[in-house]
């Protein structure tokens, strides 16, 4: 009968032979052979099928060191301890022992003694044997204990006494027992090896006659290669981040964890409005922050607020720390260290509000906000620019008048998707006189933002916004982020 392997099955074989390994367990034959034991199982497994190996599964009983053992292992036997002290001293008292070995005297003398190694007389501890003999069969136990440090059974009487001591702790391995059906001289006589592909070596040194070589399937597909990318959600917030770097905005960062001073404050949002309501934003357990670093801003922050609203502000309530609710919180930053004009900034990130995760609605999700100024700069200016980001985007756009607590004029910005249908996308507007006082910016400034996921569930018609997020790693491989026109 003929058997056909693989090469690295023939390959197992000869080192079997060379070896000398027919009989054994997959732990034996990994140190024996010199392979790895997950690999040499599959091959075995492999060869089992062929009718060339018998398996079976056993169980093994094997020692580990206790916490108790691993202890002893690293300082010492008690009795070790003890021995040593007598070799030095030649005799000492249960009480100056007691001084030396502390709570393990009572063990090291009762250890010794059940061995014969010290006797008592007279209230003294004394070495019944010489200093050789008592150290050779102390090395003896710790030579077992190290065996047993390595999973290898000692042997009795040592075996017993490590584990009636405490020092080991018997567990139960899983192994493989390998048997090879035959002799295997003779069985290497009847194998030929399938091989992939034929070499020059196997065509010069006459090797190839002793391969059967595996058939191709000249109509199959080659493998399909899916390389990595990123998800496709990044990859738009990626192609939009390109636009406004192609416009010349430069992007800017902001913490996620904010005060609510640039938050609400700076933009004009009193501090009794709704949307400072536990409701709609997330605050942080943790103490408020120190404002002294804001003196001049906090002063200017409180005239404007208690001249137009007519109350009395709360630093207190500005010092407060939350989660972002809207990425213009970056924007006041950037406007409160008055950059020299003309300026143009972006930035996305995400933000967070107490909403419940539906089709619509998440409780964190991606906000751009752009900003851009410069003395004699208008509404027409700002108008001019959403135009201007639309049509990089390839979207129509429209405007109607809005209200927004922060901005006067304000509009809403429509955009016409490729599907034919309008989505509110921008909130934007000039920056109220009360918002640029409160930042000592003396030149008009124009903001706008809009939810990045609003846009992308919308322009790839997705009508569960959660699918933005998947997992899934077929859709995310096959999803197809359109190029803009």
């Amino acid at each position: 009968m003929v058997y056909i392997v693989s090469e690295s099955e023939y390959r197992v074989l000869r080192l079997m032979i060379e070896k000398g390994f027919s009989t054994g367990s997959i732990r034996q034959a990994s140190h024996i052979l010199g392979i790895d034991k997950s690999s040499l199982a599959s091959i075995f497994m492999l060869l089992r099928d062929k009718g060339l190996v018998d398996i079976k599964e056993v169980s093994i009983k094997k020692p580990k060191l206790t916490d108790k053992g691993l202890d002893v292992l690293s300082k010492g036997f008690p009795e070790e301890k003890l021995i040593n002290i007598l070799i030095e001293s030649g005799e000492a008292s249960i009480a100056d022992l007691s001084r030396s070995l502390g709570p393990e005297t009572s063990i090291a003398i009762g250890q010794a003694r059940r061995k014969g190694l010290v006797i008592i007389e007279k209230g003294l501890v004394k070495l019944n044997v010489s200093a050789g003999e008592a150290l050779e069969s102390i090395n003896s136990l710790k030579k077992a204990l190290e065996d047993c440090s390595r999973g290898v059974n000692p042997g009795e009487p040592y075996y017993s006494e490590l584990r009636d001591r405490g020092l080991i702790a018997e567990i139960e391995e899983r192994d493989l027992y390998i048997e090879v059906r035959g002799d295997l001289r003779s069985i290497i006589e009847t194998v030929r090896v399938e091989a992939s592909r034929l070499t020059h070596s196997m065509l010069k040194s006459g090797t190839w006659r002793m391969y059967k070589f595996r058939a191709y399937d000249v109509t199959l597909e080659p493998p399909e290669i899916l390389p990595a990318r990123l998800h496709f959600l990044r990859e738009f917030i990626e192609v939009v981040r390109d636009i406004f770097k192609e416009m010349g905005f430069k992007e800017v960062t902001g913490p996620i964890v904010e005060l609510e001073l640039f938050n609400f404050d700076i933009l004009f949002q009193a501090q009794d409005h709704p949307a400072r309501e536990i409701h709609d934003s997330l605050w942080v357990k943790a103490e408020p922050a120190d404002l002294r670093g804001y003196m001049d801003l906090i002063d200017r922050v409180s005239r404007v607020h208690e001249s137009n609203w007519g109350y009395r502000w709360s630093p207190d309530i500005a010092a407060r720390l939350m989660l972002r609710s809207q990425t213009t919180a970056v924007s006041a930053r950037v406007i409160v260290s008055r950059p020299k004009p003309p300026i143009r900034f972006y930035t996305i990130g995400r933000v967070y509000r107490h909403d419940s995760v539906d089709a619509t609605h998440l409780p964190e999700f991606h906000q751009l906000d752009g900003i851009e100024g410069y003395p004699g700069y208008t509404f027409r200016d700002l108008l001019g620019t959403l135009r201007d980001i639309s049509e990089r985007l390839g979207l129509e756009v429209k405007f109607k008048p809005a209200y927004f607590p922060f901005t006067e004029p304000s509009v809403e910005g429509y955009v016409r998707l490729p599907n034919g249908r309008w989505l509110e996308l921008y909130g934007a507007g000039l920056f109220r006189p009360e918002v640029l006082e409160m930042a000592d910016v003396d030149y008009p400034i124009g903001a706008w933002g809009f939810g990045i996921e609003r846009l992308a569930a919308a322009y790839y018609n997705i009508q569960d916004i959660r699918l933005l997020y998947t997992t899934n790693i077929e859709m995310i491989r096959r999803f197809n982020v359109k190029g803009w026109v």
